[in-house]
């Protein structure tokens, strides 16, 4: 499948809501060749959230907020649309209410431009069906090369 089948629908969604706001899309696998190949093609930044931001407080990462996180997706927003990968390194220090209120948030927010988290492991959290929600189907991806695994 090419780049262009598979990430059609989420442009489509997108432009659906005038390329504005706060998008979910949720990946059956972790993918981190296909989060960048899905920001290139929207022309979205791409902003690691854990290498980025994370990665400066060490083993005391956990301590950041998720009014933290927010900050930094505002900034990240001012000047284009952006994907943020990796946001899970967070939402994973945090409690699952927390998780929940984040999400709900954050799909809800004023972002004032396109910001794209990709989610994998709380998939579940994310609710099933929501206008700024896509959920990629396990077969839609290409399939990932070994180049691919070893960039990243």
């Amino acid at each position: 499948m090419t780049h262009a089948a598979w990430i059609r629908p989420i442009a489509d969604l997108i432009e659906r809501n005038q390329a504005r706001g706060g998008f979910f899309v949720i990946f059956p696998e972790y993918r981190p060749d296909q989060f960048l190949a899905l920001a290139k093609h929207l022309g979205l930044a791409y902003f690691d959230y854990r290498d980025e931001v994370m990665s400066e407080f060490g083993w005391d990462a956990d301590r950041l907020s998720l009014d933290e996180l927010d900050a930094t997706l505002r900034d990240q927003a001012v000047a284009k649309g952006t994907l943020v990968s990796n946001v899970e390194a967070l939402l994973a220090t945090k409690s699952a209410d927390e998780r929940k209120q984040w999400i709900q948030r954050f799909i809800h927010g004023s972002w004032g431009r396109t910001i794209i988290i990709p989610i994998v492991i709380n998939a579940l959290q994310v609710p099933e069906t929501h206008q700024r929600v896509y959920r990629i189907a396990e077969k839609t991806l290409p399939e990932q090369t070994l180049i691919n695994r070893l960039s990243f």
